[in-house]
């Protein structure tokens, strides 16, 4: 599912031209989930849109699209965020891990 969803997500950022990827990198940059975080300097540092959407699944995994989700809002892109939102709620769902083996009941 990942690699479907960093496709879909690096299609919505490269609708957005260079001063929306702009912004859209500096919000990014402040964002931070679970304690994740990506650095302002990979994200300058990314050379295309293909790059920024690995650092997003490598830093926030199965949050990406709604990190992503999120920002764009922040930044009044609202339609490709509502575009997104569509596209997420037709992927599957990502497993969900297995219970800790001292918590399986047999």
């Amino acid at each position: 599912m990942e690699n479907i969803l960093q496709s879909h997500i690096q299609r919505t950022l490269d609708k957005l031209d260079s001063n929306g990827l702009k912004r859209f990198k500096d919000e990014l940059g402040k964002t931070k989930i679970d304690e994740q975080q990506i650095s302002t300097g990979k994200l300058q540092d990314a050379r295309n849109n293909a790059e920024v959407a690995g650092l997003l699944f490598s830093h926030f995994h199965n949050r990406a699209g709604e990190v992503v989700i999120s920002v764009l809002k922040t930044i009044n892109k609202t339609d490709l965020a509502t575009e997104l939102e569509g596209i997420c709620r037709t992927l599957p769902k990502p497993p969900t891990s297995p219970p800790p083996a001292d918590c399986v009941i047999i």
